[in-house]
């Protein structure tokens, strides 16, 4: 969601309108809601904002039949699906990236008092025992604990591809925690894969990548010892929020394609739909999960062959990208308007953006409100739209949108047959 305010413009039917401009909004000035429930527990790139994924939620389950869920096909690490947990209402989230089911259901679990204490208790005490071997492995004459060997992954491709992103005794640390976890998995599968979102949470910070988004190498100083530390502060703080959910409404993740819904959810079995689609051409989740995948060892060949409107995807601006985008949307929104319940209501929020030329010095705008609009079919119509201008561009990009003004959208469609 853009940083700096920009003028919002929407049309439609008074009262969405008012919700969704209230929705970009939030992006702006929520310090509150980004803060509570699992919502901080782990970053992810682009996710839609916490506060902008409540007041959709809250619109769309006004007109969800009851005891239908809150769909959002492209969940990510679970933002939508936690608002309407704490809404105490059923969701469903699909994703074709691993990373982000793993995160996804560590963020929504449903489990008694009893359970999330269990959790938390062998978290911290894997931490200590990692802390403690660490200790001892500093003593003169110790020998190092072997590196791990995850089954069906070569190791030595493995080790190249993480050797230089981690200190020498921060990937030793990492590992022993992993290979802790892994003891879990033997007994306790749900349990380790929760343990593995927390683990997975503190990868970056204490690597030497730059960010999510940014995979250039940076010199970080990371003392002996941080690796322990920031695990078991990841499971106090998913312990806390997950406590602060207090609800069993129950959240069902499926790693598939969201063009996939209509497999997994039946004719009209959605109540509603809140998600935020890929931009064309500006991330490219399965680089950005990279070192992610190859540490906890994550299976991602569908995702990488599979993910939607990648950057990717459009280097050099083919033709062909656009059109296999414009398929891919209009497959999507056909695939929302199967599973939605007559007069319920999808609520979308995606950007434009723009494709480089080769040389770098022109570019191709992409209009997402449009695009969305050319995809729909008879079944949905659009009930109101919101568009938020982004004025802080570049170069390349002011020359490229020209007068019409870049913008992030939120629009709100209803399937038709249901009653007004």
């Amino acid at each position: 969601m853009p940083r700096t305010v920009g003028r919002v413009r929407a049309d439609g039917i008074p009262a969405a309108c008012d919700a969704l401009v209230e929705a970009l909004r939030a992006a702006n000035h929520d310090r509150e809601v980004a803060e509570s429930l699992t919502h901080p527990f782990h970053s992810y790139p682009a996710r839609l904002h916490p506060a902008t994924a409540r007041i959709l939620v809250d619109v769309v389950a006004t007109r969800a039949p009851r005891g239908l869920p809150i769909v959002d096909p492209f969940c990510g690490s679970g933002t939508v699906l936690v608002e309407a947990r704490a809404a105490k209402l059923p969701t469903i989230g699909v994703d074709l990236n691993p990373l982000a089911c793993l995160v996804a259901h560590a963020k929504t679990w449903s489990v008694p008092p009893k359970r999330r204490q269990q959790f938390k208790d062998v978290g911290l005490a894997i931490a200590r025992t990692v802390h403690e071997a660490g200790k001892a492995a500093r003593r003169s004459g110790a020998e190092p604990a072997p590196l791990r060997k995850p089954k069906g992954f070569d190791p030595n491709a493995r080790d190249r591809r993480l050797a230089s992103w981690f200190a020498p005794h921060v990937r030793r640390e990492l590992e022993h925690i992993a290979s802790e976890i892994d003891g879990v998995r033997d007994s306790d599968e749900e349990l380790a894969s929760i343990l593995t979102a927390c683990l997975s949470s503190i990868l970056y910070k204490i690597s030497s990548r730059t960010s999510d988004t940014d995979g250039t190498w940076v010199d970080r100083n990371i003392p002996r010892g941080a690796a322990t530390r920031h695990f078991s502060q990841r499971v106090e703080l998913l312990y806390e929020g997950l406590n602060d959910m207090r609800s069993t409404s129950p959240a069902t993740i499926f790693e598939r394609d969201a063009r996939a819904l209509p497999d997994l959810i039946p004719a009209g079995g959605a109540g509603g739909i809140v998600t935020s689609p890929p931009y064309a051409g500006t991330y490219d989740y399965a680089e950005h999960q990279r070192l992610r995948f190859d540490f906890l060892a994550l299976r991602h060949r569908d995702m990488d062959a599979g993910e939607i409107g990648s950057r990717r995807g459009f280097v050099g601006g083919p033709e062909s990208a656009f059109r296999a985008w414009h398929r891919a949307l209009a497959d999507m929104i056909d695939a929302m308007a199967q599973v939605l319940a007559p007069g319920a209501l999808a609520a979308i929020v995606i950007g434009d953006s723009f494709i480089k030329a080769p040389h770098g010095k022109t570019a191709t705008p992409i209009y997402a409100l449009d695009d969305v609009r050319a995809a729909l079919t008879e079944d949905l119509v659009v009930e109101a739209w919101a568009s938020q201008e982004r004025p802080m561009l570049g170069g390349v990009e002011r020359r490229s949108f020209g007068e019409r003004a870049k913008a992030e959208h939120a629009i709100l469609l209803r399937r038709t047959g249901g009653q007004l």
